[in-house]
């Protein structure tokens, strides 16, 4: 019987106008913002053109060939940037950067050796990428940064803020709507009627999930058509053009990953883990919805729990306290907050080797047990 309700819960949620207007002032704005990107194609389009005849590493056949080209500004821009030609990750030593990172950031007590066990678990990825000499892919040249940086840090961070918003929004819809709609009363007096909440939350998951998939499909693809990238989709993420930047003190070191990945790569893997932190939040603030029975009441609870956690999060850390700071990366909130850092070594956000992937896991297994819980106490509450 709840298999059959499913399609009405849908349709019922298709006939909220707010979900076309979010939608479409979603993408609205994120086509504004592609548009006054301010990306320099022309130099792109320069770049792919010559790797035709110089290749895609910075070799010395590479500078070569370049040199033998018709003279331009664009040419003697790409023979300033590609001068150094340095396989950085050849005799990189990551003991080294690890310490660099526990004295950068004051790290201390048991979280300074954990992460020393962590920089040693990454040599054999840079041997990797040594081997493949992924830091001397062209890329972009001394545009890589500011392509990469918006596709990663900007573009795909907008889409993942929109949906998690819109996953947030309609998780609370879904397990408030009949109190809304006034008919709380007559739905939720029986077991069965309250059996019908596993249906609205199918039916708001799917919708939250159609929302992700078709805006990071339009966006990426109105993107890709302003700005067409071509090769540059397969260009190592290591390059020695992009680096990886930790704030609010500034600390520029390599971008290496678990797992050495193309720009490609990378994207496809990001919006695979949004994805799942989209149905992580939208399950949660569906359970929250649960709890308060309210919509308002819900997003105040999200609100003052999303404020709690920050400011904690600002005490733990202008004291120092990184036992505790370790245990605040594991959170759906703070895992949205490191987006950019995904993948990486996350420096002094992570542990252990791809902590967010495992993060999210353990999230899902959080989140099934507060189902269990809520279901339990859901089925017995009285309707008010």
């Amino acid at each position: 019987m709840l298999l059959r309700i499913i399609p009405f819960e849908i349709r019922k949620l298709f006939e909220q106008p707010m979900i076309y207007l979010f939608f479409v002032a979603s993408l609205l704005l994120n086509i504004i913002y592609i548009a006054t990107a301010g990306l320099d194609q022309s130099y792109l389009h320069y770049i792919q053109e010559t790797e035709e005849k110089t290749g895609t590493f910075m070799t010395a056949e590479f500078h070569e060939k370049l040199s033998s080209e018709s003279t331009s500004r664009e040419q003697q821009r790409l023979l300033t940037e590609t001068a150094e030609q340095m396989n950085i990750f050849q005799h990189y030593s990551t003991e080294t950067l690890g310490q660099q990172m526990i004295d950068f950031f004051q790290i201390q007590g048991s979280v300074a050796e954990k992460m020393k066990g962590k920089y040693e678990r990454l040599t054999p990825v840079v041997y990797e990428l040594a081997e493949e000499q992924a830091a001397l892919e062209v890329g972009a040249a001394g545009e890589t940064m500011s392509y990469f940086t918006f596709i990663r840090n900007r573009l795909f961070r907008v889409i993942l803020g929109e949906s998690l918003i819109f996953a947030l929004l309609l998780g609370l819809y879904g397990s408030t709507s009949e109190r809304l709609t006034k008919t709380d009363v007559l739905v939720m007096t029986s077991k069965t009627g309250r059996k019908t909440q596993v249906s609205k939350y199918v039916a708001s998951v799917i919708l939250t999930i159609l929302f992700y998939v078709t805006m990071v499909l339009l966006i990426f693809g109105v993107f890709n058509h302003m700005y067409p990238l071509g090769a540059l989709w397969q260009t190592s993420m290591s390059t020695q053009f992009h680096i990886n930047v930790y704030f609010p003190q500034l600390l520029e070191i390599p971008f290496i990953l678990w797992q050495p990945m193309t720009l490609l790569n990378y994207t496809i893997l990001s919006i695979v883990l949004g994805g799942l932190l989209v149905i992580l939040c939208h399950g949660f603030s569906f359970l929250i919805g649960l709890w308060t029975d309210h919509l308002f009441r819900g997003f105040v609870v999200f609100v003052v729990m999303y404020v709690v956690l920050l400011g904690l999060e600002q005490i733990v850390n202008q004291f120092g306290w990184w036992n505790m700071h370790a245990l605040l990366m594991w959170h759906p909130i703070s895992l949205w907050k490191i987006q950019c850092y995904w993948f990486t070594e996350m420096g002094p956000y992570a542990t252990i080797p791809w902590q967010e992937s495992i993060a999210m896991v353990v999230n899902f297994l959080l989140l099934g047990v507060c189902g269990l819980f809520t279901s339990k106490f859901y089925l017995t509450k009285e309707v008010k």
